[in-house]
């Protein structure tokens, strides 16, 4: 009997509710362990306690930005995978070469996004 490999566990982050519970069950359908928050302290202290290996997480956001979010989070692992995503805003392309110089952006999805680049993105780096 083959044992099929285990999918990974996936942290939304997201300022806005309904996107974070958007992708987080979308990827739960796919099977995924996948949860959410809506601030980058909340993602932080999940990272750190729960051990995902994959985080999609929102630029802007109040309190912590997304930039900010990854740098703390690196602090507690240098494993997991972070997929920034924004809509479009004034300075983004700033924020986004930012991210590239600092090595902190694996991949870039810009909202609205559509399920087929969440999945393929959760496809491509959080199966463990």
């Amino acid at each position: 009997m083959a044992v099929e490999k285990a999918k990974g566990r996936i942290l939304v982050v997201d300022d806005e509710e309904s996107i974070g519970i958007g992708i987080s069950e979308l990827l739960k359908d796919e099977g995924y362990e996948a949860a959410y928050v809506i601030s980058g302290k909340d993602a932080v202290a999940a990272v750190r306690d729960k051990g995902y290996n994959l985080v999609f997480m929102d630029i802007i956001m109040p309190g912590m930005n997304g930039l900010e979010t990854y740098r703390e989070i690196r602090k507690h692992t240098s494993t997991a995978k972070v997929i920034l995503f924004t809509g479009y805003f004034r300075d983004v392309e700033d924020v986004i070469l930012q991210g590239i110089n600092e090595g902190m952006i694996d991949e870039f999805i810009r909202k609205p996004y559509f399920a087929d680049e969440i999945l393929r993105t959760a496809r491509k780096f959080a199966s463990v």
